[in-house]
């Protein structure tokens, strides 16, 4: 049975180990072999920006290549590849826990006062970096700090760490987790060397599902869809099977076929997605929107439909702006499920040829 050594986060999903605890790592090979390399050399960048879509394992990499400099203190001969997690040493238990006296992870805070996590990292966290370099390390070793997600860092936060950065203490490096390179401040983004990390390939996100227990479909057409819609996200699959994505993706894959707009069937599915405790399934429906509208102005500007494109991409955007203000004023989030689906299936059979 799964047993959580790691804090709590706010994105934290059940019986899913956190990237501090996961010993496993999967894809990334030529990033990998790269920050081995550069570490060996000497030459590894006191700030690492690993940037891509959510779940693809960018937090996880930066927990294997903490423990690869923790493990090995001496550059010199450290191996040529990161080193294989041991779950039985004490330093991948303490970096588990969060008690690893050399590193520093940095995310959304819990306020306890408030029963929830804030939905930034704010700059009382980025504050806690430098008392965190004043201590000497330990054992003379490097420090690691992660930032996860950066770009959940408010303005004055991301200001507070740009200092940091601008002038390292030696032996110290910075890994900040991007989802979106575009949410973060050039500043930033300039001192630092990117790895951008590609999602990882549908037998690979099919081997960690497997090696996670998740319920993956049976049948070969569900087990596609899956991993279609889920765009190499280990996070997005396990949405998907295991809180309602994969049939809230049907539904709306049969509506949207459909000549007819099947009112009923809409407000089946706002239903299911849309009560007190439904707030991930509520998310799942809006990326899945969201992502559509996305590939349809994609396939638009590929035929060279740039009329297309633009009316897609347009709302795109105003479908977005609704989530969000759903979001922020509490609104009708049902109403909202029916008229957003409305919306896509009229522009999906006004503007795609059937």
């Amino acid at each position: 049975m799964f047993e959580r050594r790691a804090p709590e986060q706010y994105d934290s999903l059940p019986e899913i180990p956190e990237p501090a605890e996961n010993p496993s790592l999967f894809g990334h090979l030529n990033a990998r072999a790269m920050l081995a390399g550069a570490y060996r050399s000497g030459k590894l960048h006191h700030a690492l920006l690993f940037a891509g879509r959510q779940g693809i394992g960018k937090a996880t990499l930066a927990f294997h290549l903490a423990y690869h400099v923790f493990v090995n203190p001496d550059h010199r001969s450290a191996p040529p590849a990161l080193s294989e997690i041991d779950p039985d040493a004490q330093a991948f238990r303490l970096v588990a826990q969060g008690a690893h006296p050399g590193l520093l992870h940095l995310t959304r805070p819990y306020v306890e006062r408030d029963k929830k996590f804030k939905t930034v990292i704010t700059v009382d966290e980025i504050r806690r970096v430098s008392r965190f370099l004043s201590l000497t390390p330990p054992d003379g070793g490097y420090r690691v700090v992660i930032v996860d997600p950066a770009d959940d860092m408010n303005t004055n936060a991301a200001n507070a760490l740009l200092k940091n950065l601008e002038e390292p203490p030696p032996r110290t490096i910075f890994i900040l987790i991007a989802h979106s390179l575009g949410r973060l401040l050039p500043t930033i983004r300039s001192r630092c060397q990117v790895y951008k990390l590609d999602p990882l390939p549908s037998d690979s996100l099919e081997e960690l599902l497997q090696g996670l227990g998740a319920n993956l479909p049976e049948g070969s057409d569900e087990r596609r869809l899956l991993l279609d819609r889920a765009g190499g996200s280990a996070r997005d699959a396990i949405l998907l099977t295991e809180f309602g994505g994969l049939e809230i993706e049907q539904v709306i894959e049969r509506i949207l076929g459909q000549r007819r707009f099947d009112v009923a069937e809409a407000h089946k599915l706002a239903e299911a997605a849309s009560g007190r405790e439904r707030q991930v399934q509520f998310a799942l429906f809006n990326r899945a929107l969201l992502d559509r509208l996305a590939d349809a102005a994609s396939r638009a500007v590929s035929a060279g439909a740039v009329s297309q494109a633009e009316r897609f991409a347009v709302l795109w955007g105003e479908t977005a702006e609704t989530v969000r203000q759903v979001e922020i004023f509490n609104l009708d989030r049902k109403q909202h499920v029916v008229m957003s689906l409305n919306r896509l299936h009229r522009a999906m059979h006004e503007l795609v040829p059937s």
